[in-house]
């Protein structure tokens, strides 16, 4: 996807276009639309193009994944890309929010796998959040050596 990225850029020249993984997102006004006849509707013109491009290499693509508007969800975030602002669903906040009270209760013990389980979700929910980080590392250190994924391990006052 970085090689589709750099060629769309670089020898399409498509401008504003960006990358997370395999999420591509852009920016136009929203006068600036364009018919993309595969989809029969109207999309910014940079899409268009990208689609065009991926059309001419054989990438397949979804039409449910191609989206636009005032916020766009980027990896189960709710990005507003005129306001420079992304967050998290307050659904999403609050189970993230209700799972942490639930896992860390000191003196009780969880399974490896659950504590890497919920050591990827707040590395998910700190995108959002960087400054939250340094929470995280007593989880690390919790959990560091340890590979048997059923082995229980205790929660400790770092991690409450």
């Amino acid at each position: 996807m970085s090689l589709m990225i750099w060629i769309a850029i670089f020898k399409i020249l498509i401008c504003f276009l960006y990358l997370y993984v395999d999420d591509s997102f852009s920016f136009k006004y929203k006068w600036d639309l364009e018919l993309y006849p595969p989809y029969k509707k109207l999309m910014p013109c940079n899409l268009v193009k990208l689609l065009w491009l991926w059309d001419t290499i054989g990438l397949p693509h979804e039409e449910r994944k191609q989206v636009f508007g005032l916020e766009l969800p980027i990896i189960g975030f709710d990005v507003d890309p005129n306001l420079m602002h992304t967050r998290m669903s307050d659904n999403s906040q609050m189970q993230l929010i209700q799972a942490l009270q639930n896992f860390a209760q000191q003196g009780s013990r969880h399974s490896l796998r659950d504590f890497q389980h919920l050591a990827g979700w707040l590395n998910w929910g700190l995108n959002v959040y960087p400054l939250l980080c340094p929470g995280l590392s007593a989880l690390y250190t919790n959990i560091a050596g340890k590979l048997e994924s059923n082995t229980l391990i205790w929660v400790n006052q770092d991690i409450v």
